[in-house]
C-alpha cells in the first residue's frame, strides 16, 4: 500500500513560490492524506498564500498573533502533528519550514516510528535538517530558481564531505573484493547527510553527479549500476551540432538567457535536463572551451582562455 503523507506548511516561514516544488517532490513518497498551512492569513502579506491554498486545496489554519514576539501558528502546527501521530493519520510527515524551532517535533515524530521529510531554503537550520530523515532545499529544486544563485550562506553539505564519504564506501567495497552498488551508495549518503540531493550540486541525475563531480565512473552490469574509479576524465556527451552552435555564439559573448532562447529556436527539442543537469549554466560549463562570467547582474557565455 502507498504511504500516507501529512503536509504541514509553516506559511510564515516559507515563500509561496515554492508550493509547486513541494507537491511535485511529494509525488515520490505516496498519497497525501492531510495538507495544511499555518499562519496569520489576515496579514496582507499572506494574500498569495490564500490563493495558492485554494489551487492545491490546502486547508488554512488561521492563527492570529497574540503578541509581536510569539508565533502562535507554530504551536498549532505542532499540536496538529502530534494529533496525527497518535491517531495514525500518516506514515510520512512533510514539514515545510526552515525554522530550527521544529527540531524537537521532527525528532519526536521519528521516535514515533514516522518518516520526516523537511523542506525549506538552503540557509535552513542545520539542527532541524539533521533531525529529519531527509531534507529538500526548495530553492535548489524549484523550477523558478535563479541561475548562479549564491550559496555563501547555505547550509548545504559541502561537496568535499560527500566525496570523502563516497571514497570511504568505495574503499570498503574494494577491500571486500566487491563493487559499490550505486543505489546503495545514494541511500547511505542520504542516511549520513539528510540534505543530500544531487540537485543541490547542479545535477538532475545521480549518475551524472558521480561521473562528473566526483571523478568516478558508473559501470552497468545486467540491470545493476556500480560505482568504480576511472582513470581518465569523462568526455562530455553532447551533440556536435549543438556544441558547435554554442561555441559560435560564445565567440561574440552572449547573455546566458539569450543563448537559451537561441538554442530553442535552432533545436526545438533541446532540453538541457535530459543531459543530467538541473541548471542551464551547469550544462554550458560542461562544454570544453566554454565558461560563464558575470557582468553587472547578468551572466554571459564566453570562450574560455
Amino acid at each position: 500500500m502507498s504511504e500516507r503523507i501529512a503536509v504541514l506548511i509553516d506559511a510564515e516561514n516559507t515563500s509561496v513560490q515554492y508550493v509547486d516544488a513541494v507537491f511535485k517532490e511529494l509525488n515520490q513518497y505516496g498519497d497525501i492524506a492531510v495538507q495544511r498551512m499555518y499562519g496569520d492569513f489576515s496579514n496582507k502579506g499572506m494574500s498569495e498564500w490564500s490563493k495558492k491554498g485554494l489551487e492545491y486545496a490546502i486547508v488554512p489554519i488561521h492563527q492570529a498573533r497574540y503578541t509581536a514576539s510569539k508565533n502562535a501558528s507554530d504551536i498549532m502546527l505542532v499540536i496538529d502533528a502530534m494529533d496525527f501521530l497518535f491517531q495514525g493519520t500518516a506514515d510520512v510527515f512533510c514539514i515545510v519550514t526552515s525554522d530550527s524551532d521544529f527540531t524537537r517535533l521532527a525528532s519526536r515524530l521519528r521516535e514515533g516510528g514516522k518518516k520526516v521529510v523537511g523542506m525549506g531554503k538552503s540557509n535552513a537550520s542545520k539542527t532541524f535538517i539533521n533531525a529529519c530523515n531527509e531534507y529538500k532545499y526548495l530553492d535548489k529544486i524549484s523550477e523558478d530558481e535563479e541561475e548562479e544563485e549564491s550559496c555563501s550562506d547555505s547550509a548545504i553539505t559541502p561537496l568535499p564531505d560527500i566525496k570523502k564519504a563516497l571514497n570511504y564506501m568505495l574503499q570498503q567495497a574494494e577491500n571486500s573484493g566487491e563493487m559499490l552498488n550505486m543505489g546503495s551508495a545514494k541511500s547511505r549518503l542520504q542516511r549520513e547527510f539528510p540534505d543530500f540531493d544531487e540537485r543541490n550540486y547542479g545535477y538532475t541525475l545521480f549518475r551524472m553527479f558521480i561521473e562528473e563531480d566526483t571523478k568516478y565512473i558508473v559501470k552497468i552490469e545486467g540491470s545493476t549500476a556500480y560505482i568504480t574509479r576511472k582513470n581518465q576524465d569523462k568526455k562530455i556527451n553532447v551533440s556536435n551540432d549543438i556544441e558547435t552552435f554554442i561555441l559560435e555564439c560564445a565567440k561574440n559573448k552572449i547573455e546566458l538567457g539569450a543563448l537559451g532562447q537561441e538554442l530553442l529556436k535552432q533545436f526545438p527539442n533541446f532540453r538541457y535536463k535530459d543531459s543530467g543537469y538541473s541548471k542551464f549554466s551547469k550544462y554550458i560549463q560542461s562544454i570544453k572551451g566554454i565558461e560563464t562570467k558575470k557582468t553587472g547582474n547578468k551572466w554571459y557565455v564566453v570562450l574560455s582562455k
